[in-house]
This record gives C-alpha cells, structure tokens and sequence, in this order.
C-alpha cells in the first residue's frame, strides 16, 4: 500500500483508517462515501466545472487502507490500485475474493450499478454523514417544504397542519401540471420577498418543468404514481405489485412538472408507506376512536395516534398517543445503526413500523432488532398489523 495514501488516509480520522477492522459496516459505509463523492465530481466534471482539489475523499483513502488490512489479515494478495477497489464495487459484496462480515441479504448487493450508486449504497453512503450531492438536494427540498409550511401557518398547529398537507401533495403527485400548481399556490398563497409564492420554491427544487411541443401521454404506476416508460413495463419502485397502469394526458403548449429523482428517491418513495399508515387508520372504522396526527411536531415523528375518548360537550379526551417512525431501507443493519428515537413527543408505545416488502425478506426483522437491541427501545412492526394493534387496543380502551 501506498505509504503517503495510508498516512493521508489515517489524518482524516486519527488511527480510524485501521481501527475496528472487524466492522465491516463501518468499511463498506466509507467506500460508499467515498463513491458518492467520486461520481459527484465526475458529474461536475461533465459539466464543465474544474476540480478544486485533485485528492481522493478521505472516506475513500480510509476504506482502501481498512480493505487493504484485511485482504492481508486473510491472505489474500492486498488491493494495488483505486481503480482495482472501483471493479470490485460494481461486483455484489458477496463476491469480493475477502469474506465480508455482512448480513446474507446485504451481500446480493453491489456498491455501483452502471454509473449510479446502488440504493444500498446510497443508504450506506448517507452514514457518513458526509454533504454528498444527492443529500444536498433532498436538504434543499426540505428546507423549502418547512419554510413553506411556517410561511402559511399562524399557529404551529396551522403549521403541523400545512407542513402534512404539502409533504403527503409530494408523495401523491409525480407529474403535476400548471394548473395544479396555480391551485397549490391558492391554497398557500403565502409569498417570499420576491413576490413568488413560497410552494413554487418548494415546487422548483422537488421537480422539473418541461414545456410539451405536442399532446402528450404521461404513464404512471397506479399503486405508487412512478412514471413508467411504458405500459407493459414492471415499476421497479419496492413494493410495487403490477396493476393498471394509469395515463395521464397533456395538452401541447402547456407546462407540465416531473419529480426529479432526489424527491423520487428521498421523498417520495420512502414517504409511500407513511401514507399507507396514515390513510389505513383514517378510515370510517377508526373515527370515534383514535386521532392521526401526521408528521406531528413537523416531522418529529412520521404519524402519532391518540387514542380519544369523545365527549359531546367537552370534546375528545386523549387518553393514550402511540408513536410510529416508518422506515423503508433496504439494509436493516444498516437502519438498525442510523435510526434513534425522538424524545421531543411523550407516547406510551413506540414502533419503527415496516412496509410489507421489507417486513418479509428473510431475516430483515431479526437483523434489524438485533442492530437495535440494548441501543433503542422501539417495537419493530409490519405496517399491516400495526392497524390490527390499534383496532385491538380501542376496543381493551371501551372506545
């Protein structure tokens, strides 16, 4: 190994290079930093813009130094090159020639798919905690989601209130047209010192507008919203089981808006079990018994339930609130490192609730308890018998 790379590599992070070598997350989470860093700079590249600083990511020169010790420790001839380490991430971890301390399911899985982090990857890679370009989107929307919320809200329930709305408007809407937009802003019309309304900002950073020459026929996956390049195509959105796909028709001359891929990814999709949530307990069946607060806090939590008792003259008494955080990754010892519990909203019960999918895949649940246990006191539940708990704790509460 390179003695400057390892030197380089070890002053970004104290003796972090070669320490805890066993931990293989840990590795696996600086390559895939370093990855994510890599192909932002060559996007930047592409686009003209020069390199300001010709050095490899730190988190890069660190997983080549802790790879290059145990391809040792094992006996196998040690990495020679970053270009060596780069083929190896477009190879399912499974099959690097070192054994790999991973859980089975996360072993499938490569680091690169063509010229794109993979999704597990990019789970890994947002570990570092490092202000990769994607995550840099995803805060942009963000920061234009709660900006636009407080901007239409006088009150924080008003807040709360705006803030579910526009992010469940995210979650459902894909494509949107002009006229839905000019509705959005209707319904918020409050407006930034520039005369533009707060929800176009949030509009512009979670989308991007095309101008159609001719009439056009936009194809959406029915259960999710995805757009499909074709009807006869499978949605490769998790989860997702064929249906009727759905056509959405534009006229020409007008200006339509696709959701650009950090909110599809970060937004959107992880968000498509949260409305599961939300929409399963609002039925007609819940309506005297329980209360749902979605994103209560603005997004403290992703749902809060308060189980109510309804007096005619004094209105509805809480008498328990359950919290529930929905989370759809693809490593669950991944999430199991990552996730913690808020402490800002006081509930009896609280549960990392899981969609179907992920609730199913061999070992996912056991892998992710085991990854909280002794850390985080949380009960880990598939979405569907979240409601079947619900429904059994409102009729012990009489309601």
């Amino acid at each position: 190994m390179n003695e400057c790379m390892q030197s380089e590599a070890l002053s970004y992070g104290g003796n972090a290079g070669t320490a805890n070598l066993g931990d293989d997350y840990l590795t696996i989470v600086m390559t895939a930093s370093g990855l994510s860093q890599i192909l932002a700079r060559r996007r930047r590249a592409a686009e003209g813009e020069s390199a300001k600083d010709g050095r490899l990511p730190a988190p890069w020169l660190m997983a080549f130094s802790r790879l290059w010790w145990r391809f040792a420790e094992q006996g196998c001839a040690p990495l020679e090159s970053d270009l060596e380490l780069l083929a190896l991430c477009s190879r399912p971890l499974g099959e690097w020639p070192i054994r790999l301390s991973l859980a089975a399911m996360d072993l499938e899985h490569s680091l690169l798919v063509g010229n794109e982090l993979s999704d597990f990857a990019d789970q890994a890679s947002r570990l570092a905690k490092h202000d990769v370009e994607s995550e840099y989107v995803e805060n942009q929307i963000h920061h234009a989601l709660r900006a636009a919320a407080e901007a239409n809200g006088k009150h924080t329930e008003a807040i709360e209130s705006a803030y579910a709305k526009l992010r469940r408007f995210l979650i459902d809407k894909t494509v949107i047209s002009e006229s839905e937009l000019r509705s959005l802003e209707l319904h918020f019309p409050s407006l930034e010192e520039n005369s533009q309304p707060h929800v176009r900002r949030l509009i512009n950073h979670a989308y991007t507008s095309r101008r159609l020459d001719t009439d056009q026929t936009i194809i959406c996956c029915s259960p999710c919203g995805n757009v499909m390049v074709s009807a006869a195509d499978k949605c490769d959105t998790p989860g997702c089981s064929p249906s009727t796909p759905r056509f959405l028709r534009f006229a020409a001359r007008t200006t339509i808006y696709e959701q650009n891929r950090a909110a599809r990814r970060f937004i959107h999709d992880p968000g498509l079990v949260e409305a599961r949530i939300v929409d399963a307990l609002s039925a007609k069946a819940f309506a005297k018994s329980i209360i749902v607060v979605p994103y209560p806090g603005v997004d403290v939590l992703d749902v809060a339930i308060q189980f109510v008792r309804f007096d005619p003259q004094t209105g509805p008494t809480v008498l328990e609130t359950w919290g529930c955080d929905a989370k759809d990754q693809i490593s669950a010892r991944l999430l199991g490192r990552t996730f913690s519990w808020p402490q800002t909203i006081d509930c009896q019960r609280r549960f990392l609730v899981l969609p179907k999918h992920r609730a199913k895949q061999r070992n996912y649940i056991m892998d992710l308890t085991a990854e909280l246990r002794g850390r985080v006191q949380v009960e880990v539940i598939a979405e569907h018998k979240l409601t079947t708990l619900v429904k059994d704790r409102a009729m012990e509460l009489g309601l």
